[in-house]
């Protein structure tokens, strides 16, 4: 089965419904199956191959970049979606990494990618949506000329569908190949798991960036005949407005787009809301600010965990769970859920044994979703696989109901004094103090504990927090060993282009501005 014959399944039952809209103009699920089987035949007329010829695009939330992204499926061509916030040396890179032969763009990119052409020379023909250059074909015109002729048969189960890119945290990215039956195994996750009550007259918010885990919306939803809302980038009250009069029913944002949503006298309150779903991921969620969330939009929230190398969630948190916390035992919010219905979690050890319920160690997953490889790096894909299980990278445990908890990145990891320490545990007690917007824990390098911890916080507007008052605070709440004993105050954090908050770059500038004194730093240990 593949993600071809979802669609044309679905364009079939639902001709005449709106498929796309962009807040501008509409389309039906007939005139996206018509401009999806022109834009192939178009490659195919440009002499590409699929499989072989590789695309990539440089786009906005756009109804393009779905139709790229179906015409890609149903065609067999394999596809890449650049983050359209990234700069422009990891856009070369990630082209150069999977020798794309096209590159799709819009206008508004077009001297951003002027500047990337010298650099790319596997790239034979550019693609412009809008006003296309000389050295550019218009995607309308492409279209035009081409054929209304669907493929002439389906791509296989095994077949590539696409490569995604690691955030690149922790270093260089990596490409995630993934194939036609990851995909359909991440629509089926979906719709069992996370939004199971999608229906045809339901429309889904695409808010954040589609060529992210926003982009797992889109097939669930099309395959029930729902109409996909979709909005170029996040604004909090253009979404609130969305959210209050477009008849929105699910959503994906990452924690700080709702609690960005949440801040603003923007008038969101469950009885005024249709929402069925908001899920959210990618990033911690502290938990008090969940538990403002789920006041003020109701019992919606699914949290989905994941990674591009076994997409786009592998475990989830229902509704109904998150309920269930507020009205005792709030522990499983701090959880990451359970394992959806076809997917296997588990806790290992450094040499590979399964461990039991309440060990630490790191999680592990297996079953259809998992990635086939890193593109062009069997050393880095051999390094994650343990015979049907892939590592994750992140540390945490299982308790007896299967509730998965993840500590932290493992390479995250503090040893203060002999004890192993996990920033998430420190920033959990952080976030509780009402003058904190945004907090990052790191490890100093010191001669006599090894490291000591220490905080990088980030106050809320207006809020004034004095360095030693705050470690005070903090001195209260948490055990000896895991109590910072020293903090930057900054006005923002350093964030990738997907929002995720890069540790390492802020535990280097930490280090430099408090170098370590080798004879016996003065910062006081864990005891």
């Amino acid at each position: 089965m593949s993600l071809s014959r979802l669609f044309d399944n679905a364009a079939a039952r639902f001709a005449d419904r709106v498929a796309l809209d962009d807040g501008r103009c509409t389309i039906t699920y007939r005139a996206l199956a018509e401009r999806s089987n022109r834009f192939g035949q178009a490659l195919l007329g440009l002499g590409l191959v699929p499989q072989r010829d590789h695309l990539v695009s440089l786009q906005n939330n756009a109804t393009t970049l779905v139709e790229y992204e179906l015409t890609s499926a149903r065609f067999g061509f394999a596809r890449s979606m650049l983050n359209a916030r990234a700069p422009a040396e990891d856009h070369a890179y990630c082209t150069q990494l999977v020798d794309a032969a096209v590159f799709v763009f819009q206008e508004a990119f077009t001297e951003h990618v002027d500047r990337l052409r010298a650099q790319l020379p596997s790239v034979r023909h550019w693609i412009c949506v809008g006003w296309a250059p000389g050295w550019a074909q218009s995607y309308e015109d492409l279209l035009a000329r081409a054929a209304d002729r669907p493929p002439a048969a389906h791509p296989l189960p095994t077949d590539v569908h696409s490569i995604y890119f690691t955030s690149g945290t922790t270093g260089r990215s990596k490409g995630v190949v993934l194939t036609q039956r990851n995909w359909t195994q991440v629509v089926t996750n979906f719709m069992v798991d996370a939004l199971p009550r999608i229906a045809r007259d339901d429309v889904a918010l695409l808010c954040a960036p589609i060529s992210h885990a926003t982009g797992g919306l889109v097939y669930p939803h099309l395959a029930r005949g729902a109409r996909l809302r979709i909005v170029d980038h996040f604004d909090p009250a253009e979404v609130a407005r969305l959210l209050l009069e477009g008849g929105i029913t699910s959503s994906f944002m990452a924690p700080t787009m709702i609690q960005l949503l949440l801040q603003g006298d923007l008038g969101l309150a469950a009885e005024k809301l249709r929402l069925k779903g908001l899920m959210y991921g990618g990033a911690s969620f502290p938990v008090d600010r969940l538990e403002d969330a789920l006041a003020a939009l109701g019992p919606v929230l699914v949290q989905g965990y994941g990674q591009w190398e076994a997409p786009i969630l592998f475990t989830a948190l229902q509704p109904e769970e998150h309920v269930t916390a507020l009205s005792g035992d709030t522990r499983i919010l701090h959880s990451a859920g359970r394992a959806v219905s076809f997917a296997q979690v588990g806790i290992m050890d450094d040499d590979g044994r399964l461990l039991a319920p309440g060990e630490t160690g790191e999680i592990v997953t297996a079953g259809e979703h998992v990635m086939r490889e890193y593109h062009k790096n069997p050393e880095a894909t051999a390094e994650i696989r343990h015979g049907q299980w892939q590592r994750t990278g992140d540390v945490g445990e299982m308790d007896a109901q299967g509730f998965v908890y993840i500590t932290d990145r493992k390479k995250d990891m503090i040893i203060t004094g002999g004890n192993n320490v996990y920033p998430r545990q420190v920033e959990e007690v952080l976030y509780r103090h009402e003058g904190v917007l945004e907090a990052c824990v790191v490890g100093l390098e010191s001669a006599l504990w090894g490291e000591t911890i220490h905080a990088v916080v980030v106050p809320r507007p207006g809020v004034a927090l004095a360095p030693d008052t705050f470690l005070g605070w903090a001195h209260e709440r948490l055990p000896t060993d895991r109590r910072p004993r020293s903090v930057d105050i900054v006005e923002a954090l350093p964030k990738n282009h997907y929002g995720k908050i890069l540790r390492r770059e802020i535990r280097d500038a930490a280090r430099a501005r408090h170098p370590a004194d080798r004879r016996g730093d003065g910062r006081g240990g864990p005891h």
